[in-house]
């Protein structure tokens, strides 16, 4: 197991990254053929769905926090049938973090890298990735604190530039047919990004100041998707909500039309780098939460032995879970949300309901105890 420890700040800029990752990349473009220019306020409501989530992982994760996820499954179910679902868990973040390498290498080889095999590109991807881990959450942790101001800073100075580019009118009208189209729009955000914020019942545990970890997480938590919010009403404003639905990585079409005169232009590849970081630190985390199931599951000695078995499992998953850009649009637009609802949803309340019910019946076995013993000495009083 891994020793490091990180603070509740690093974990909420850990956090903040996470959510962002590959959703800024893809999901402008998948909400949008659902909720065409009010997608903007589908990515408002998502915020309240957010924070109901990180509220019931807040829940569960502060009342064990020394343990993850694997730990208390077994020690509230029992160990096989926890033991069971912990390794659902291990599979889930297995095919997650594969469909997160399988979206990154088809950015980077539709639009920066066009003539490189996915094969190499994921290969190298994933190399800083396995470096990051075997180093450590620790590591992790302060290289996003220095990613985080640069991403931070280009997004800044990317929306101030396109400010000129601004079309209102592209938002206008305002619910041409109702909100249904903006509520129907939730459906593919629930599942992704909202339900992988369940890596957090395996990281709370290597926080050092935990009174502080809610807080934080919170504000993380609703400050991803009003970035969010942001990107898609740049986007749309810009774009147009046609050439947004055609664009299937409108974020970085959307840099390309950052242009100062002739003298600051071509700027996409710079943005496109910055929204990998993000990628970078999701694709970080999953791994990471994979190789410590691993170790929780299967009794090893350090997590540092799974690192390379999984990279290699890994590399020909993301061309199995997704084999094309259509089957990718399918699989967030439809299938993961149902995909995740148990691991992420239905089981974390069920350990919920089970551990409030044992402690129910803990306390009720301290009265009758302490009503017994009260019992047993008044006829010695008397």
């Amino acid at each position: 197991m891994d020793k490091a420890k990180i603070t509740s700040a690093q974990f909420a800029v850990l956090m903040y990254m996470y959510i962002l990752g590959t959703a800024a990349i893809v999901q402008p473009h998948t909400i949008s053929t659902i909720a065409r220019s009010d997608e903007w306020f589908t990515m408002v409501l998502s915020i309240f769905i957010q924070l109901g989530i990180a509220w019931l992982y807040m829940k569960l994760s502060l009342q064990y926090p020394d343990d993850t996820i694997i730990d208390y499954s077994q020690r509230l179910l029992g160990k096989p049938v926890g033991w069971v679902f912990g390794l659902m868990y291990l599979l889930f973040f297995l095919l997650l973090d594969a469909y997160i390498l399988r979206v990154i290498s088809g950015f980077l080889g539709s639009v920066i890298l066009p003539r490189s095999p996915l094969d190499v590109i994921s290969l190298v991807f994933m190399l800083p990735v396995v470096y990051g881990v075997f180093l450590g959450l620790g590591v992790i942790g302060r290289a996003t604190e220095i990613l985080l101001p640069i991403a931070v800073f280009v997004f800044i100075v990317s929306s101030i530039m396109l400010i000129p580019k601004v079309e209102v009118d592209h938002l206008l009208p305002l619910f041409p047919e109702g909100i249904m189209p903006s509520i129907k729009g939730l459906y593919p955000i629930i599942g992704f990004p909202t339900f992988d914020v369940i890596i957090v019942l395996m990281l709370v545990r290597f926080i050092v100041d935990k009174d502080k970890t809610r807080k934080y997480f919170y504000i993380a938590t609703a400050a991803a998707p009003f970035t969010l919010v942001l990107i898609t009403l740049y986007t749309i404003a810009v774009l147009g909500i046609e050439e947004t639905i055609r664009a299937p990585y409108a974020v970085y079409d959307l840099a390309k039309e950052i242009r100062v005169e002739r003298i600051f232009e071509r700027v996409e590849a710079i943005v496109g780098i910055i929204w990998m970081s993000t990628t970078f630190v999701k694709v970080t985390l999953c791994f990471y939460a994979l190789t410590i199931s691993a170790v929780q599951l299967f009794k090893l000695t350090s997590y540092k032995y799974a690192i390379v078995p999984f990279l290699f499992l890994l590399l020909p998953m993301s061309k199995w879970v997704v084999a094309n850009p259509a089957e990718m649009e399918f699989f967030i637009g439809y299938v993961y949300t149902i995909f995740a609802l148990f691991p992420c949803l239905l089981f974390p309340v069920l350990l919920l309901a089970v551990g409030a019910l044992k402690k129910r019946k803990a306390k009720a076995g301290k009265g009758e105890d302490s009503n017994a013993q009260a019992n047993a000495k008044s006829p010695s009083a008397e």
